[in-house]
């Protein structure tokens, strides 16, 4: 693999070793903001969040949960931070659930997970009416935020840990690296979500060795979901881990909002958000008139980096300051991001770093270092990761990697081979160990003479065309046999370029567009049939598109 410098970082083997160094290393220093529907910013300091964390954990050892499972249903905020550092400090086992889902299916993962307790917010009250709890068997539902008449809050059980400090009846449990410490669920984008059982030591191994890579500036901002690893992993514990100040946001419908005023150096995100901002760019030079200026200015650009020359241009600076603020950082992941969508961004000033994770490995596996990058990859394997290309897909092995799925033994053995985990992606490593992603295994397209093709490939070409919000391609069955496919786009057009256009003439232009796509391709990659989408396609709580809902 390339040598580059590496940043310095500390490693822990335990959340409770984990908390200790925040604290010692960072005290009074800003750790996490929020704004309130009134736009309010409320900022909690490393200390405070330490503490509120530890007096947290105090009372779950006292009411006897230590080693227990205990699920958190709610959106992101401080308190899903506290109470799942909390849990996993107490020696429990934290269940992200996702939320993104019915009430009957956040009953049903809480059954699944073995949970006993719950946290959850006011918004999930809904799910859990005193007959559920029953048939839930919960010994307890604790709510964040403010405290409702009848119900047990967060605060409260904070305050009651407090006291016990301070009276020094502190309990006392052992934590190993070893012993669980998250029950998180895949995100099920080709099949029903599974229970991935995550070690302390996986998740910090996994979180320790990414800030090996990666540097952030001294504002993050994060909207990914923290029930998924990504955000609880990546975006979280690694931005703390760093000593950044990060900006907390629970709802899609205030992200722009709280982007804005939180003015952040630094944003994790999927490429479905680093897409709608790409688009926005686009869509605002064509209504001013200058989209062709824009494209001869990046590809400028892009002509004098090849030549080693980097160009200051104050309309790029602009775009960006209008559109992101003060960012500079993207880091990209859970999904494929084009090429050409990275580098016009690094022209804006925003250097994308993408990488590489599935919730099975904590979840990180490779990842785009700021010091060293390729454009199109998903970068540099981590320290502690192993991988080996198996007939085109990717193995892993190392200490992110799971134990197995929570009482699964079957599931498990289908994807662990002698310690190797079978992620299921396809991809190849260059020869400077930077690794490339060409598909989902169980996406291939196969031919009855045996050829195959990878949907994303097509879908990234696609994308490309200005009408196109969304795509996804897949084999229809044109015969026989089961193997006698033709390839089918669906595409889901972008509303704010075609509302002026008629059904008609939406297909005949993106037609147009494939068909000149076609022309590059081979025969057997064309694709030949086309489907209009009147809405978005159904997506998981990082933004990716259920395939198997197609």
């Amino acid at each position: 693999m390339k040598k580059f410098p590496l940043y310095d970082t500390e490693y822990f083997d335990t959340i409770p070793a984990y908390l200790e160094g925040l604290s010692r290393k960072y005290g009074n220093r800003e750790a996490i903001s929020y704004f309130t529907r009134k736009q309010e910013k409320i900022t909690v300091t490393y200390e405070e969040l330490v503490l509120r964390v530890t007096y947290l954990k105090e009372e779950l050892i006292a009411m006897g949960m230590a080693g227990r499972h205990i699920a958190i249903v709610s959106e992101n905020s401080c308190d899903w931070v506290v109470a799942c550092l909390a849990i996993m400090a107490c020696g429990a086992v934290a269940v992200c659930v996702d939320i993104e889902q019915s009430d009957d299916s956040i009953r049903e993962m809480i059954q699944m997970a073995d949970a006993e307790m719950v946290f959850a917010s006011a918004g999930y009250r809904s799910v859990f009416d005193p007959v559920s709890v029953d048939q839930l068997g919960l010994k307890q539902v604790v709510y964040l935020g403010a405290q409702r008449e009848g119900t047990k809050s967060l605060d409260e059980l904070c305050e009651k840990g407090k006291r016990r400090t301070e009276e020094q009846q502190s309990g006392f449990v052992t934590v190993q690296p070893d012993q669980p410490a998250v029950i998180a669920f895949t995100s099920g984008t080709t099949s029903k979500s599974k229970l991935v059982i995550l070690s302390h030591k996986n998740i910090l191994k996994n979180m320790c060795d990414s800030c090996l890579y990666v540097t952030f500036e001294e504002t993050v901002f994060c909207s990914l979901p923290f029930y998924h690893t990504y955000g609880l992993t990546c975006s979280i514990l690694g931005s703390l881990l760093r000593g950044t100040h990060v900006y907390i946001n629970g709802d899609l419908k205030t992200m722009l909002r709280d982007l804005k005023l939180a003015k952040p150096d630094t944003m994790l995100t999927v490429p479905l958000i680093v897409e709608s901002i790409y688009n926005q760019i686009w869509l605002n030079a064509e209504k001013a008139g200058k989209a062709d200026q824009l494209k001869r200015l990046l590809k400028l650009v892009r002509v004098l980096r090849k030549c080693g020359i980097r160009m200051k241009s104050k309309t790029l600076d602009g775009i960006r300051e209008q559109i992101a603020g003060n960012l500079h950082i993207m880091i990209c992941g859970g999904a494929h991001l084009g090429k050409e969508i990275s580098e016009d961004f690094e022209s804006f000033g925003i250097l994308i770093l993408q990488g590489y994770g599935i919730t099975e490995c904590s979840p990180l596996i490779s990842v785009n270092s700021n010091r060293s990058y390729k454009m199109g990859s998903v970068g540099y394997v981590l320290p502690s990761c192993e991988i080996r290309i198996v007939e085109d897909e990717i193995w892993v092995r190392g200490d992110s990697v799971m134990e197995g799925y929570y009482k699964a033994p079957e599931q498990t053995k289908e994807v662990m081979e002698d310690g190797w985990f079978k992620t299921g992606d396809l991809g190849y490593q260059d020869k400077d160990g930077c690794l490339y992603l060409t598909g989902r295994k169980k996406n291939l397209i196969v031919f009855k003479n045996g050829k195959k093709t990878s949907p994303e490939k097509l879908e990234e070409l696609i994308m490309q065309v200005p009408l196109v919000k969304e795509v996804v391609v897949t084999g229809t069955a044109s015969g026989t046999s089961v193997d006698d496919v033709k390839i089918t786009a669906s595409i889901y057009p972008d509303p704010d370029r075609t509302g002026h256009m008629s059904s008609y003439e939406i297909l005949e232009e993106l037609q147009k567009e494939i068909d000149a796509i076609n022309e590059k391709l081979p025969t057997y990659q064309q694709v030949q049939m086309i489907n209009i989408r009147e809405k978005e396609f159904s997506k998981t709580g990082t933004k990716k598109i259920k395939r198997h809902m197609v």
